[in-house]
């Protein structure tokens, strides 16, 4: 167990455990593995979404995009959730029978309190009911606390993945990757990865910079995360080294960066997802696709954002895959802050529910 369980409490309990479901899709024998976008619109006031994806086909036996989108509403800090409410535009467009189909990985709040949803555009028709290849991105707006929705809106005209976005003072950071497959599919030729930045509550963005990652061949998935001191960081999965991690730091918002490193992780990593809170960084996903101790929920703690203790499994693997997740940063109105974690856990198969885990300062926690 790492050294971060001497201050900090994992709910429900010290890892690894079940966690708390979320959205079962068991009974009607469908998943949810892509889509996990997570907002905080007002202090305490939350949507979580997940994806509800028909589980019948054989080929991928849960692992897929068919389907749309829903979500839920806390008002009070995620101690209660309402019942599922349908996200509109990804139902709108399964219902087109169109051969695409709408996934929301991210989303955010900007500063005026415009709700920004950011959509995969997937392709039904070349794998079946897999979600790659890739389709231009797009997004939508509310401007009533997720009540309505806009129409979508593409992003960029090119194809690819938003991988993460970020409200950094006042503006709105979203990286991107001109990635239109996913590994074992091609993935053999480079591709870059691109910052847009928006300065007006997500209505345009801009081109900032280009990643500059000595080798993108075999590299997937993305995240990055700004910390106290203004530095940013983003890092990206090898395929071909699923211990060590890509990454890239900036000292400038994102305008330049610096040298290519690596970062390890013991019990591996794939699909981060990178945060900073209550005073260090965490990062979480899948313990690789590869050899011993695969597929596993893992979390892991560092003070700097580069070097990682040995990590901690957050829930075991006993079917499939899964382990997609995310993950936002809670205020309480007392102040406090914990981290609300958001993952699949395969069912049978592939196919998967979804789960809730909390990260909490146990100090904090005799105040709740």
């Amino acid at each position: 167990m790492s050294n971060w369980t001497q201050r900090f409490q994992m709910m429900p309990g010290n890892p690894p455990s079940e966690g708390y479901l979320f959205a079962n899709h068991e009974p009607l024998r469908r998943s949810g593995h892509l889509g996990h976008a997570l907002v905080e619109y007002e202090p305490g006031k939350l949507l979580a979404f997940y994806a509800s994806c028909d589980a019948g086909d054989p080929k991928w036996n849960g692992h897929s995009g068919y389907g749309w989108m829903e979500y839920r509403r806390s008002m009070d800090g995620g101690k209660t959730w309402s019942e599922p409410i349908m996200e509109p535009n990804s139902k709108a467009m399964f219902e087109r029978h169109c051969g695409r189909t709408l996934m929301c990985e991210k989303a955010v709040c900007a500063s005026d309190g415009t709700i920004i949803l950011y959509y995969l555009t997937c392709d039904m028709e070349t794998n079946g009911h897999r979600w790659a290849p890739f389709f231009e991105p797009h997004y939508a707006v509310s401007h009533d606390g997720g009540e309505t929705f806009s129409e979508p809106k593409m992003f960029v005209h090119e194809a690819g993945r938003i991988w993460d976005v970020l409200n950094h003072d006042g503006q709105i950071y979203v990286l991107f990757a001109d990635c239109p497959e996913l590994p074992g599919i091609e993935l053999m030729r480079p591709y870059k990865y691109r910052l847009y930045v928006s300065e007006d509550n997500g209505a345009t963005y801009t081109l900032r910079s280009e990643l500059p990652f000595e080798s993108t061949v075999q590299c997937v998935y993305g995240t990055m995360e700004f910390g106290p001191d203004g530095k940013l960081i983003a890092y990206i999965y090898d395929k071909q080294d699923e211990h060590n991690l890509k990454y890239l730091v900036s000292e400038d918002a994102g305008r330049s960066w610096g040298v290519n490193r690596r970062a390890f992780f013991e019990k591996k990593l794939r699909n981060p997802q990178l945060v900073y809170f209550a005073g260090g960084w965490w990062i979480h996903g899948r313990s690789g696709n590869l050899g011993r101790d695969k597929g596993h929920f893992v979390l892991y703690h560092s003070e700097d954002g580069v070097e990682w203790d040995r990590g901690s499994f957050v829930r075991l693997a006993d079917q499939g895959l899964g382990a997609y997740s995310n993950n936002l940063v809670v205020h309480c109105p007392d102040g406090r802050q914990q981290l609300l974690i958001q993952a699949s856990h395969a069912y049978d198969q592939n196919r998967t529910n979804v789960y809730h885990w909390w990260l909490k300062e146990k100090e904090t926690i005799s105040r709740e």
